[in-house]
C-alpha cells in the first residue's frame, strides 16, 4: 500500500463532511469506483472493437447457414 497526500477544494470536503464519512475512506472508496468505472469502459472498447473485427466473417456464416433452419422441418 501508498500513501498519497490528495488536495480537494473545500466544497468537496464539505460534501464529504455532510455525508458524515472520513475523508480517507470517501477517498479510498470514490478511486476505488472510478478504476472499477474506467476498466468497464476499456472492456467494452475491446469487445466492440473485437465484434467489428469479426463482424464481415459473422455475417458470411450467418448467411451460409440461413436456411438451415427451414431445412430441418
Amino acid at each position: 500500500m501508498k500513501t498519497i497526500k490528495l488536495i480537494l477544494p473545500d466544497p468537496a470536503i464539505a460534501y464529504i463532511k455532510s455525508v458524515r464519512k472520513k475523508e480517507e475512506i470517501f477517498a479510498k472508496e470514490a478511486v476505488e469506483e472510478k478504476i472499477a468505472r474506467e476498466q468497464r469502459s476499456n472492456l467494452k472498447d475491446l469487445l466492440k472493437e473485437g465484434y467489428q473485427a469479426t463482424s464481415k466473417e459473422d455475417l458470411e456464416i450467418s448467411n451460409d447457414f440461413q436456411y438451415a433452419d427451414s431445412q430441418l422441418s
